[in-house]
C-alpha cells in the first residue's frame, strides 16, 4: 500500500471526525513548516548550548533573531512547495531540497569535520564555486551521512507537508511570490560567522555562499587572486624505509619566532625568550645559519613539508607530496596539530586530505579560535601529550605552534620583558617588542612542556625532534613590521635546531649536523633532511619526486651551494607586497616592487644589512632573479621613508 493510500485510509468518514482531523492536520501542518528550521535550530543548540547562553546581550539577540529568519525562510519555501497541483509547488520543492540539503547537509558535515561551521572564511577564497557549495570536504562516511540525512529530512518534509498543510491557492501564490524576494534578502542579511558564530548554521552557509558568488563575479575583491586551493597530490609509490638507526620523527614548528629572540644553542643562562625549552634538550645540536625561503606561512610550509622550490608552477605546488604522503608510503604512522587557524584564507585545503591518524586543528581545540593567532598553544600541547602514546612506530608527526602570530597571545602573569607595551607607534618600539617577545615567552612555556612530555615516553627515547620557526618577524629593521612584506634577515633567519637521543643517529648523522652548525642552510634542507631520517632518500621508487627537490638532507656532508629562491610571491600565495630575491652562499639579494634594483648583502659580514654593495657583487643572482620574477614596477607606497643603503 502506498503512503498516500495509507494516509487516505486513515481519515474518519463521519462530519464531526473530519472537522477535528482537519483541526489536527492543520496544527501539524503548522509543525511540519517549522519542522526543518527547528532541527537545524535543535541541533546547533545541543552541540553549543553552553557558548549560545555564554552570549552577550547583542550576540544573544542576534541569534535568537537569525533562528527566527531560518524559521520564516524555510517555512516559506515550504508552504510554497506543499501545494500538489501547482508547477509552482513543484519548482518550489526542488529549490527548497536542494536548498536545505547542502545549508543543513553541508553544515553539520563540516562542523563533525572542523568544530566549527562554515562561513564566509572557508569559501571566499576558493576559486570553485561547485566545490565550495559542498565545503570543498572530502568525501567521507560521515559527510556523505550528514548530506544524505539532511536531503531525507528535505524530501520527508514535502512529501508530509503536501499532507497536512493543503494551502489555499491564494495562500500558496503568496508565499510562492514572497519566497524570491526572501531569498534575494540574504544577500543583504548580516551575519556574525568569526569567532562567536553567533548566527544560525544556514545562514551562515547562505551569507558565505552569496560573498563568494559575488567575488567571482566581480561585483567585490575581498580575495586576492591566489590562495591555496585543494591539492591533488600525485600517488607515492611504495617506499621501502632503511633508516640508519630505529627511529621516530617530530617536527616543532613555531610561527613568526625571530633568531635573535631564542637560545638556539643550549645556554645554562638563557635570558631570552625560549627559556623553557632550552632547559629541556640541552644536548639539541644548533643551526645557527638556517633561513626560511620567504616570510609568508603558506609558503614556508610548502618548502618544509615539500622541498619544492617555491617559483614552480601552479599545478606542481598542488600536487607535488607533502613529507605526510611520503611517511605512508613507507608504511610509518602520521599525525598533524596545529593551533593555527585554518579557516584562514583556505589553509585548512592544503593538509585536509593528508593521511594521518591523529589530527587537530585550532578549531578542533577552541571553536572560538581567533582566525589570526589560532588556539591558545598551552591547548595544543595538552592535545598532543594525550595523543602521541597512540601513535604506532615508527611515526612522523608534526606539532604546529600559532600564538606568535600578531594579534599574539599574551599573559601578564608570564612577561618578564619589561617595560611592554602593543603599541605600533614608532615611539614604543621598543616596548612593541619587549610584548612581542613576552609573547614568544609565553608560547615557548608550552613548547617546553611539550618537549618534556614527548621525552618521558618510551617511543620520545628514540624519537628525533626538529624545531624551527616558519619566518621571522621585523620591527621598523627595515622600515616594515610583522611579516611577507620583505625579505630582510629579521623575516626569514629562523632559529633552527635538532635533538636526538644517543643511537637515534649514525656517527657520520651526528657528525654532519654538527658539522652544519655555523653553515648556510635554507628550509628547502629541511624535507630532503626528513625523508633521510625516514629512511627512503635512496630508494629508487623516490628518484622523480627526489629530482625536484634542490636542498639537501642536513644529516649528509653534501650542501646546497646553487642558488636558491626567496620570495614572498607564488602560485600558493599572493603577496601584499611583491618583493623578492635570491642567495648563493653568504650573497644575499631582495628587493621589493617599488625598487628598481636588487640590493645586495653580505649576510655574514653585514648580518643586520645596513650596507647595499650593489648588483655587481651578487652577480649572477640579480639576472637570474630577473629571470625568475620578471619586472619591477616601481610603485612608492605612501608614507615610505627614503633609504640611503650607503652604496659601496
Amino acid at each position: 500500500m502506498s503512503p498516500r493510500a495509507l494516509f487516505e485510509r486513515l481519515r474518519p468518514r463521519n462530519r464531526a471526525a473530519r472537522a477535528r482531523f482537519r483541526e489536527r492536520r492543520k496544527k501539524l501542518g503548522w509543525l511540519v513548516l517549522f519542522a526543518p528550521a527547528l532541527w537545524i535550530l535543535g541541533s546547533d543548540v545541543l552541540w553549543r548550548a553552553r557558548r549560545i547562553a555564554a552570549f552577550d546581550r547583542m550576540h544573544t539577540i542576534g541569534y535568537w533573531a537569525s533562528a527566527a529568519l531560518s524559521l520564516v525562510l524555510w517555512g516559506v519555501l515550504l508552504h510554497a512547495a506543499s501545494r500538489r497541483e501547482r508547477w509552482v509547488a513543484k519548482v518550489a520543492g526542488v529549490v527548497f531540497v536542494g536548498l536545505y540539503t547542502l545549508a543543513a547537509g553541508v553544515e553539520a558535515a563540516f562542523r563533525s569535520y572542523y568544530n566549527i561551521y562554515l562561513s564566509i572564511d572557508g569559501q571566499l577564497h576558493s576559486k570553485s564555486i561547485p566545490w565550495s557549495v559542498v565545503g570543498t570536504l572530502p568525501v567521507t562516511k560521515a559527510v556523505c551521512a550528514h548530506v544524505l540525512f539532511a536531503l531525507a529530512i528535505a524530501m520527508g518534509s514535502v512529501f508530509v507537508a503536501r499532507r497536512t498543510v493543503r494551502p489555499r491557492p491564494w495562500a500558496s501564490w503568496t508565499t510562492a511570490l514572497f519566497a524570491p524576494a526572501l531569498l534575494a534578502g540574504l544577500v543583504k542579511l548580516p551575519v556574525s560567522y568569526r569567532t562567536i558564530q553567533s548566527t544560525v548554521p544556514d545562514l551562515i552557509y547562505f551569507h558565505g555562499m552569496v560573498a563568494l558568488v559575488k567575488e567571482r563575479l566581480g561585483f567585490t575583491h575581498d580575495s586576492p587572486d591566489l590562495r591555496v586551493q585543494r591539492r591533488n597530490p600525485e600517488p607515492v609509490p611504495a617506499l621501502h624505509p632503511k633508516p640508519a638507526r630505529p627511529r621516530n620523527v617530530l617536527l616543532v614548528l613555531q610561527e613568526s619566532q625571530r633568531f635573535d629572540v631564542t637560545c638556539v644553542e643550549h645556554d645554562p643562562k638563557c635570558e631570552l625568550a625560549t627559556r623553557f625549552s632550552n632547559k629541556v634538550v640541552p644536548n639539541r645540536m644548533p643551526l645557527l645559519q638556517m633561513r626560511a625561503n620567504d616570510s609568508t606561512t603558506a609558503i614556508s610550509i610548502s618548502n618544509l613539508w615539500s622541498g619544492v622550490a617555491p617559483t614552480e608552477s601552479r599545478d606542481l605546488l598542488h600536487s607535488t607530496p607533502l613529507m605526510w604522503e611520503y611517511a605512508h608510503a613507507a608504511g610509518w604512522d602520521t599525525a598533524y596539530w596545529t593551533s593555527q587557524n585554518l579557516m584562514f584564507g583556505n589553509a585548512r585545503l592544503f593538509v585536509q586530505d593528508i593521511p594521518v591518524s591523529k589530527r587537530a586543528v585550532a578549531t578542533d581545540l577552541d571553536s572560538e579560535a581567533d582566525l589570526d593567532s589560532g588556539a591558545e598553544d598551552r591547548l595544543l600541547t595538552d592535545r598532543v601529550l594525550a595523543e602521541i602514546g597512540e601513535l604506532r612506530e615508527p611515526y612522523f608527526a608534526v606539532v604546529h605552534y600559532c600564538n606568535n602570530h600578531w594579534p599574539y597571545v599574551y599573559d601578564p602573569e608570564n612577561a618578564p620583558f619589561q617595560p611592554a607595551d602593543l603599541n605600533k607607534n614608532p615611539e614604543k618600539n621598543d616596548e612593541f617588542f619587549n610584548y612581542y617577545k613576552d609573547v614568544v615567552y609565553l608560547s615557548d612555556k608550552a613548547v617546553g612542556r611539550l618537549l618534556e612530555g614527548v621525552r618521558a615516553t618510551e617511543a620520545g627515547k628514540h624519537t628525533v625532534i626538529l624545531y624551527t620557526s616558519d619566518h621571522g618577524e621585523a620591527f621598523r629593521e627595515h622600515w616594515q613590521l610583522g611579516h611577507t612584506s620583505a625579505l630582510f634577515e629579521e623575516e626569514i633567519r629562523v632559529p633552527t635546531w635538532i635533538d636526538a637521543p644517543k643511537g637515534t643517529l649514525a656517527p657520520e648523522e651526528e657528525a654532519s649536523i654538527r658539522g652544519a652548525k655555523n653553515e648556510l642552510l635554507w628550509h628547502l634542507d629541511m624535507a630532503p633532511t626528513f625523508l633521510d631520517l625516514m629512511g627512503v632518500w635512496d630508494d629508487p621508487a623516490l628518484a622523480a619526486f627526489r629530482a625536484r627537490m634542490i636542498g639537501h638532507p642536513i644529516t649528509r656532508p653534501e650542501r646546497t651551494v646553487g642558488p636558491v629562491p626567496l620570495t614572498n610571491c607564488t602560485w600558493l600565495w599572493e603577496c601584499a607586497f611583491r618583493n623578492w630575491g635570491m642567495m648563493q652562499g653568504r650573497m644575499k639579494i631582495e628587493a621589493r616592487e617599488w625598487d628598481y634594483e636588487y640590493h645586495c648583502f653580505d649576510v655574514l659580514a653585514d648580518p643586520d644589512e645596513q650596507v647595499n654593495l650593489g648588483e655587481a657583487r651578487c652577480a649572477p643572482l640579480p639576472d637570474l632573479a630577473r629571470a625568475t620574477y620578471h619586472v619591477m614596477p616601481v610603485v612608492i607606497p605612501p608614507g615610505r621613508p627614503a633609504v640611503d643603503w650607503g652604496q659601496k
